[in-house]
């Protein structure tokens, strides 16, 4: 198996939470309220704004790796929340859907590889997904890391990188 390394940031940066507010089942939130209570937050970034739906990790996959009691994950997308929630329910997800549509949030947390201006327009290189990592300290919303690894790998380098052993209560 590859090695993962997490970026671990040496000064976890400050992040202005009131300029990124996103779109989810009660409405609009902002960065800080999708901690939903916890210290720490993973933002899967599954996908772009694609026509139909992706090949992507099981979210619950994903969840499972992650299954801490400090830690909340959510998937945060490009595409439209109408879109996204269309997919949330298609897929049968148990995770909070959120878009991040018409924010800079995943061009200032890129997780995945956006290569803008390929093929006359904006791309995303769907062989691979990410995680982009922060924690509450006070009032204050940090960025600890990010990082962004090839789909077929993406769960058994996550609970090699973090020591969750991969499926559910897998502890």
């Amino acid at each position: 198996m590859t090695e993962l390394t997490v970026p671990e940031l040496e000064r976890p940066r400050v992040v202005a939470g009131a300029e990124y507010l996103f779109e989810g089942s009660r409405g609009r939130v902002s960065l800080a309220e999708l901690f939903g209570g916890h210290q720490r937050l993973a933002v899967h970034h599954p996908m772009a704004d694609h026509s139909g739906p992706a090949d992507l990790v099981p979210a619950a996959d994903v969840a499972a790796a992650l299954d801490d009691p400090g830690l909340r994950l959510v998937l945060v997308s490009r595409a439209s929340y109408a879109k996204f929630a269309q997919y949330r329910r298609h897929l049968g997800w148990d995770v909070a859907v959120f878009s991040a549509a018409g924010t800079r949030f995943t061009d200032d947390f890129p997780a995945t590889r956006h290569i803008p201006g390929a093929a006359g327009g904006d791309s995303w290189d769907d062989d691979e997904s990410g995680l982009s990592f922060f924690r509450l300290d006070g009032g204050s919303v940090l960025h600890t890391g990010s990082v962004a690894v090839p789909r077929l790998d993406f769960l058994g380098l996550l609970a090699h990188a973090f020591g969750f052993p991969p499926g559910a209560g897998g502890h």
